[in-house]
């Protein structure tokens, strides 16, 4: 099972930089944006002696991820904030219509137990927390401390879902408690495990009016009106196939799922965190990954930000992510990239322009980042990149293509100035929020990708 480590940060931070002309500020605003590419070229499946199955193409999941800390932009009322907060094992609380595949590749409901069909309101909240109230007469009885789980976690699941379905306009009822238990032994399994969670179902909705819903209802035009990754966003929800069949159950030969929706509440001590996502994914479609076209599966030629940051300097609050799996066996390096490589990320200077930043270049799983700097878009050529197999002994060095000297003679990027302390500490906080905002987007989507 593939592990994506989770870690959200609240970083409000502004440096003030001095390009040639004008003064201008470096800042990270309250909002920001995610596109998740994942390619899935792990071919072997199936388990047991003799049950080996060679898949002939590999699959493809994409996220976009639109989040903020700001209650101007996610229109949440101070009232429902205010009583999540005061239940202090709470940990989330997404609405979703989520569905899954299990291993007979049947459609199932948002936690195993739930029917496809419907739609879930997943209030998380701390299991280690939650087994506080278990008590020495529950120990004495041979499931005892199960139920006193699950009867406290209902109690507090029923205190909070009045208010959340007035505030998302629902009529989420009480379906089961679901417990997924952490491996102390795994950190990257506390990802999602170590929760237990409060469901509550309804009739699904399709992920184009639960988008629609979520957008009118607590969305700034600020943001839907802002095009970029929201457009982006949108354009999957409406579940076009791009004459890709639709997924029924079937093993070999490409389709795709229907998106889904997820809105997400993260309750932190200085405010809250809050997450509109969308995914889907493609099944049997990489017939090869030697050459990486992230913005192909999203069937658009250009990747371009949200005009809220218009006039601002904001290299971090839009992000295109990829990775891509294999099998154990079949090792890949990155050889080539055709934009601008960001080798380090240790001065402002380094994210002053557009440019991939590869924190894992060779291995079972690749993984890059393309930052914008101080543009606002990018083409699908500029964004391709290159892999081959490796032997797992050989120096990995990534080359630039000439793309990227082509545009440098072009378009001069403006010298960023900082002071070195500043520099300094920036640099830490840009790692910490590169990692943050796309580990979020699985984080927020309440499983983790399977294999």
């Amino acid at each position: 099972m593939l592990k994506i480590i989770f870690s959200i940060f609240v970083v409000i931070f502004s440096i003030a930089i001095i390009p040639p002309v004008i003064a201008q500020e470096l800042t990270n605003p309250p909002f920001s944006e995610n596109v998740f590419v994942v390619y899935n070229y792990q071919l072997r499946m199936g388990q047991g002696e003799g049950l080996m199955l060679i898949k002939s193409a590999g699959d493809v999941e994409i996220s976009v991820g639109l989040q903020s800390t700001s209650n101007d932009e996610f229109k949440f009322s101070d009232e429902l904030i205010e009583r999540i907060n005061q239940e202090s094992l709470v940990q989330s609380i997404v609405f979703t219509n989520l569905e899954e595949i299990n291993h007979n590749g049947d459609l199932v409901g948002c936690v195993p137990g739930v029917k496809d069909g419907n739609q879930c309101i997943l209030i998380n909240l701390n299991f280690e927390q939650i087994k506080k109230f278990i008590t020495d007469e529950d120990r004495e009885e041979s499931d005892g401390h199960v139920k006193r789980v699950q009867l406290e976690t209902k109690r507090i699941g029923n205190s909070l879902i009045d208010d959340i379905n007035r505030e998302f306009q629902s009529n989420g009822k009480f379906h089961s408690v679901y417990i997924q238990k952490g491996n102390e032994d795994v950190d990257l399994e506390k990802v999602i495990e170590g929760t237990v969670s409060a469901v509550y179902t309804m009739p699904k909705q399709n992920s184009e009016e639960l988008f629609d819903k979520f957008s009118n209802l607590l969305i700034s035009k600020k943001i839907s009106g802002g095009g970029g990754f929201y457009d982006i966003a949108n354009d999957m929800s409406n579940d076009e196939t791009y004459g890709i069949p639709r997924y029924e159950g079937q093993i070999a030969g490409p389709s795709v799922t229907t998106s889904t929706v997820a809105m997400t509440i993260f309750p932190e001590s200085d405010g809250s965190r809050y997450m509109l996502n969308v995914s889907t994914k493609y099944h049997n479609v990489s017939a090869s990954i030697s050459e990486i076209k992230p913005l192909d599966p999203l069937f658009i030629n250009e990747l371009k930000r949200s005009s809220y940051f218009a006039n601002e300097f904001t290299p971090l609050n839009s992000i295109l992510d990829v990775l891509v799996f294999t099998d154990e066996g079949y090792p890949i390096k990155i050889d080539s990239a055709n934009a601008h490589v960001i080798e380090k990320i240790s001065t402002v200077d380094d994210i002053a322009k557009k440019g991939w930043f590869f924190e894992k270049s060779h291995g079972n799983f690749v993984a890059g980042k393309f930052l914008f700097g101080q543009s606002n878009s990018v083409s699908g050529d500029d964004l391709i990149f290159k892999t081959s197999q490796w032997d797992e002994a050989s120096q990995v060095s990534i080359q630039s293509s000439v793309l990227d000297e082509t545009v440098e003679k072009e378009m001069p990027e403006e010298e960023i100035v900082a002071e070195e302390d500043e520099q300094s500490q920036y640099a830490i906080l840009a790692v910490i929020i590169v990692v943050a905002v796309a580990a979020a987007i699985y984080y927020m989507k309440g499983y983790k990708s399977k294999r």
